[in-house]
């Protein structure tokens, strides 16, 4: 089969978006590798690209022996070429960045980093449909996927979910960082803990329809990866590069949304009006500033939006926007060194911090406070991977990390809450009724 680049590519009209995208989601996961991001239509994102995107299965590449994927680090000097790459960057390439270890178990067993230039590429845009392919072979491809066989709604039914820090623990350990806020040895921690079932056997495509659906998240991602999947429902982006702009847009501030628009609207209020969760969004603001800075062009690093108050389907959230200019001949993969891991998922100092978060959680987060996105020749986009239910098929475990910043004025009982809301979309897409803690 002759492989082709989106510049040699058919664009289609298509009748029903959502059956197409569900159908070719199962489609793609009959090859070893697959990816698919959405953005769920969502409309306040101001730098989006598609509507949705597909890859699916790995090109050979002669130089390569491991199998046709790249780790991050391969990409540094192949991303001149203009192809389309995708893959992820899991929260322990830390490791490879800093003298920082891991050591706590991990239940999944992403990679560190994997990449592949994909063989199929589908790009939507409203229900414009775009595939990799010369005529005839996309509308065959199309045709294909369109008549493929419908399987079976099927339903999980995991009644319990084990969380490895109990209530009481989870409540220490947050009045134990308060006291080293206290004492100064950082400023802000971000401290997750771990939900997880063992022995399951899992739909993961009907799942993350299920999780797609309900959280409607504007940077949601669906990745297989050989026998591993993340099923991911972000609201958040990591980094963009477009040109010789940068974007960030942490996350820092949470609170529930409320059944009725005149409810939210006092919601909304409230989270701008906090001065917690204000406190918690400028100073992963700063660090952000910090990171960008490191390959900025000078003078260029600026929030274009501090405390922006969005809503999604479930919850509300403060976001801001801070972008920077770099210079044409800086290479991708450096710049996402700058600022890996994201400032919103560690902490300020973020070097510090991440050791300590070491010693507090009890799990190796993994893929989870990783990014997962693509590579179009030297522009980028990557997201920030929480929401999610990581799963291994071959061992039958699930891990649905989740947590939050905890600063001087954190309250255990409310950051408790808020750990409740967050995970609730995996628990709706897992039919989860109950947790069993454990220690």
């Amino acid at each position: 089969m002759k492989v082709l680049t989106m510049s040699q590519s058919t664009t289609l009209t298509i009748p029903d978006v959502e059956m197409f995208k569900r159908n070719a989601l199962r489609w793609a996961g009959t090859f070893p590798v697959a990816m698919a991001l959405d953005s769920n239509h969502y409309n306040h994102d101001h730098y989006h690209s598609f509507d949705w995107v597909l890859a699916a299965d790995a090109l050979p590449d002669p130089l390569m022996v491991s199998n046709h994927f790249y780790t991050l680090q391969d990409l540094t000097s192949l991303l001149a070429e203009g192809r389309f790459y995708f893959g992820f960057i899991s929260y322990d390439y830390k490791n490879e960045l800093e003298a920082l270890t891991s050591s706590n178990p991990d239940r999944i067993g992403f990679p560190v980093t994997g990449f592949f230039a994909p063989r199929f590429l589908f790009t939507l845009n409203g229900n414009r449909l775009t595939i990799n392919r010369n005529y005839p072979e996309a509308f065959e491809l199309y045709d294909q996927i369109m008549h493929l066989p419908q399987k079976e709604k099927t339903h999980n039914h995991i009644a319990t979910l084990s969380c490895g820090t109990d209530p009481d623990t989870y409540r220490s350990c947050v009045n134990d960082i308060r006291q080293r806020i206290e004492e100064g040895a950082f400023y802000e921690l971000n401290y997750c803990v771990e939900f997880f079932a063992q022995g399951v056997s899992l739909d993961p495509y009907e799942t993350f329809f299920r999780l797609n659906d309900y959280a409607q998240a504007p940077f949601s991602a669906f990745l297989k990866w050989h026998d591993r999947y993340l099923l991911c429902a972000s609201p958040e982006r990591f980094l963009k590069k477009t040109g010789q702009k940068i974007i960030s847009q942490p996350i820092k501030g949470t609170n529930r949304r409320a059944a009725s628009e005149t409810e939210n609207a006092v919601q909304r209020q409230n989270l701008l009006n906090s001065e917690k969760e204000r406190a918690e969004n400028v100073m992963i603001v700063d660090l952000v500033r910090n990171d960008l800075s490191r390959v900025a062009i000078p003078g260029t690093v600026q929030v274009e939006e501090l405390f922006g108050v969005y809503t999604f389907k479930t919850v509300n959230h403060l976001i801001s926007t801070i972008t920077a200019q770099v210079g044409e001949n800086i290479n991708p993969v450096q710049i996402l060194k700058s600022a890996f891991p994201m400032g919103s998922m560690t902490g300020a100092p973020k070097i510090e911090v991440m050791k300590y978060i070491e010693r507090y959680e009890n799990f190796r987060r993994g893929l989870f406070s990783g990014s997962v996105g693509y590579f179009n020749g030297c522009d980028f986009d990557f997201n920030v991977v929480i929401r999610s239910i990581l799963y291994n098929a071959a061992t039958g475990a699930i891990s649905i990390p989740a947590g939050g910043a905890i600063t001087y004025d954190s309250d255990p009982e409310k950051e408790y809450e808020e750990l409740m809301i967050k995970i609730k979309p995996m628990c709706v897409a897992l039919g989860v009724e109950s947790f069993v803690n454990h220690q």
